[in-house]
């Protein structure tokens, strides 16, 4: 279940930036924070003109990689293989992209370690919509296996697997949507990220940005 991460969003999101931050940050100076604080508010809140001033990226590119990143998530996480045709897809991003930009998040003061090497630390709020929302989910879903076994499902195997699959999507949106609705952040914590400097270039390892959504998404708890 975690491992939508590394295959999903953060991939998706990290790796562009890498790439477009090696093109525009030649010649400049390493802002370590500013490369985190960039990464991070595009990831959550959708944010392009901060990166745009960091990485140097075209607002329609990182638009582009924002909604990207919650396609994957939500395919990834949320809908998995069950919306084959992609007709629940954009309300659920929409609603993710929602709890996204609730997340709250501080980046602090750079530190270099050793050479080359920088200590990025940012205190986060970790919410409880997903550790809200799973085992609800899967109750709903274990009803759902129930209502089939007891014949509440009428028609051919076609139709029957339709409409569990029109009520699998329905109220797994609504109880999503109700975590949100009731989201509770926990006590601040702390995540430390390192940003390497490599021929003038920042860089950050794909398993941080894994760990960090992670945790402030509370996934690691399930």
């Amino acid at each position: 279940m975690k491992k939508y991460i590394a295959a999903g969003a953060a991939v998706v999101l990290l790796l562009f930036v890498i790439v477009i931050g090696a093109r525009s940050c030649a010649g400049k100076s390493v802002d370590a924070a500013g490369y985190v604080q960039a990464d991070l508010d595009l990831i959550f809140q959708g944010e392009t003109k901060g990166a745009k001033e960091f990485l140097g990226a075209s607002h329609a590119d990182l638009d582009k990689v924002y909604d990207n990143g919650i396609s994957a998530f939500v395919q990834n996480y949320l809908t998995g293989g069950a919306d084959t045709q992609g007709q629940f897809s954009a309300t659920y991003e929409y609603l993710v992209k929602e709890i996204f930009r609730c997340m709250k998040y501080q980046v602090g003061e750079a530190k270099e370690t050793e050479e080359g090497t920088y200590e990025v630390p940012v205190t986060y709020c970790p919410v409880n919509v997903f550790t809200t929302f799973i085992p609800e989910l899967k109750e709903e879903a274990a009803r759902i296996e129930k209502d089939a076994a007891d014949g509440k499902y009428e028609g051919t195997d076609e139709e029957i697997k339709k409409s569990m699959l029109l009520d699998y999507m329905t109220h797994s949106y609504t109880l999503l949507e109700s975590a949100y609705l009731d989201m509770e952040y926990g006590e601040r914590e702390e995540f430390v990220f390192t940003v390497h400097e490599k021929d003038g270039l920042p860089a950050m390892e794909e398993e941080e940005i894994s760990r960090f959504i992670e945790r402030i998404l509370e996934l690691d708890k399930l």
